[in-house]
C-alpha cells in the first residue's frame, strides 16, 4: 500500500513540474516574440538569408536603416528615408498583430534595384 502511494505521490509531481515547465515556456516565448524594440528602438522586419545572416529595417528614433546582419557583424547598407516609408511601408497586414509593419519585399526590391543601377 505505501508503494503505491509513493508511486502516485512521484507521478503526480512529474506531471506537476511538466506542467510548469511548459506555461513556464510557453510564457517565455511569448514575451520574447512580441517584444521586437524599445522606445526609441524598433527592428520593423527581418529577412533570414542563410544560417546566421540576415537583413533588416530598423527604426532608431525618427530614421530608418536597413542594415546587413552576420554572425560577427552588422553592416549598415543604406539609411533610408522616411518619405519611403511613409509613401509604400504601412499597409494592413492579414497577420493579427502585425498591422503597421513595412512590406519589407518593397523596400527590399527598391534598394535592390537602386544599387543595380549604379553599377
Amino acid at each position: 500500500m505505501n508503494s503505491v502511494i509513493s508511486l502516485v505521490s512521484v507521478l503526480i509531481i512529474t506531471i506537476l513540474i511538466l506542467y510548469l515547465s511548459y506555461v513556464f515556456t510557453k510564457s517565455l516565448g511569448k514575451g520574447i516574440g512580441l517584444k521586437r524594440g524599445g522606445t526609441h528602438m524598433q527592428m520593423l522586419d527581418r529577412l533570414p538569408l542563410g544560417q546566421d545572416k540576415a537583413v533588416a529595417i530598423v527604426r532608431l528614433g525618427s530614421h530608418y536603416y536597413f542594415i546587413g546582419i552576420a554572425a560577427s557583424q552588422i553592416t549598415l547598407l543604406a539609411e533610408i528615408p522616411e518619405d519611403d516609408i511613409d509613401a509604400e511601408g504601412y499597409e494592413s497586414s492579414p497577420f493579427p498583430g502585425a498591422e503597421g509593419y513595412l512590406d519589407f519585399k518593397k523596400i527590399l526590391k527598391k534598394y535592390t534595384d537602386r544599387h543595380r543601377k549604379d553599377e
